[in-house]
Order: C-alpha cells, then sequence, then structure tokens
C-alpha cells in the first residue's frame, strides 16, 4: 500500500502542479487580451473582434480548473462557526458530507457537462470560431479533477493514519 501512496503522490503532485502553470498562463493571456481590448477601444478606436469571446474562454476554464486547485487543497469556503461547538465524531461527519457534496457536484459536472456539450456542438463563439461545445468542455474536465483531488485528500488522510 505504501507503494501506491508514493506512487499517487507523485502523479497526483505532477497533474496539480501543471494544472497550477496552465491556469498561470491562462490569466497571463487572460490580462494581456483584456489589456489589448482596453488599448484597441480606447486608445486605437479599433477594438478586435475576437479579444471579447477569447477572453470569456479563457475566464471559463481559467476559474473552474482554478476551482479544482481550491478543492485538492482543501481551501474551499466553510462555514467554521460550528466547529468549536461539534464533537470530534461531528465534525468527522461534517467532512465526509462536504466530501460527498463535492463528489456529487463533480459527477454532475461530468454528465451535464457532456450534455451541455452535445447541444452546443454546433454552435459557434463570434469572432474566434471555436464551438461552445469546447468551452463547455471544461465542466466534464474539471469534474474529473474533482474526483482525482478527493482521492488525494483520502490517500493523504489514509496516510496520516
Amino acid at each position: 500500500m505504501k507503494d501506491f501512496v508514493r506512487l499517487w503522490e507523485k502523479v497526483d503532485a505532477f497533474v496539480f502542479k501543471f494544472l497550477k502553470y496552465l491556469c498561470a498562463a491562462m490569466l497571463g493571456a487572460l490580462i494581456c487580451i483584456v489589456f489589448y481590448i482596453f488599448l484597441g477601444r480606447y486608445v486605437l478606436h479599433n477594438s478586435p473582434m475576437w479579444g471579447e469571446p477569447l477572453s470569456l474562454f479563457l475566464l471559463t476554464w481559467m476559474s473552474i480548473l482554478g476551482s479544482a486547485l481550491v478543492v485538492r487543497s482543501n481551501e474551499h469556503l466553510k462555514v467554521t462557526m460550528f466547529d468549536e461547538k461539534m464533537s470530534k465524531k461531528a465534525l468527522i461527519a461534517t467532512d465526509i458530507l462536504a466530501e460527498i457534496c463535492i463528489l456529487i457536484f463533480a459527477i454532475f459536472m461530468i454528465v451535464y457537462g457532456m450534455q451541455l456539450m452535445k447541444q452546443s456542438r454546433t454552435n459557434t463563439m463570434a469572432g474566434i470560431n471555436i464551438r461552445y461545445a469546447y468551452m463547455y468542455l471544461s465542466l466534464p474536465v474539471t469534474g474529473v479533477f474533482y474526483i482525482f483531488a478527493l482521492i488525494s485528500q483520502w490517500v493523504r488522510r489514509f496516510d496520516q493514519k
């Protein structure tokens, strides 16, 4: 079992480091594109047609993929005002319930993201001629990363015991 944990930690570190750098690159590209749109609109008086749809595309992917990084590090929003008043067993139960909710949400993202992709496969984004299905692909991809992040949490928890 220790071999699996060590292998999983290496795979986990690689996947989420790649995801972190990908999100950082998308943020950098998004900043450059929005700045170019600003220059085009207010300085050059000629805004590029591709700027806004491409920034929407990048913002969608970056924000949804970035949420998987938050799930992995267990830094998502929580209501903790009752934690001091709860017993240790109740805290463990609420953590398990939260993880089950995240798992259900991940499955929801995968299933309904695929349906949304199928429905929008013929529509293209004006200005960049990218199918909306590629933008909605971010939902099932992130759902898979959520599940991967939950497994990483479980492996770390199991390894600590």
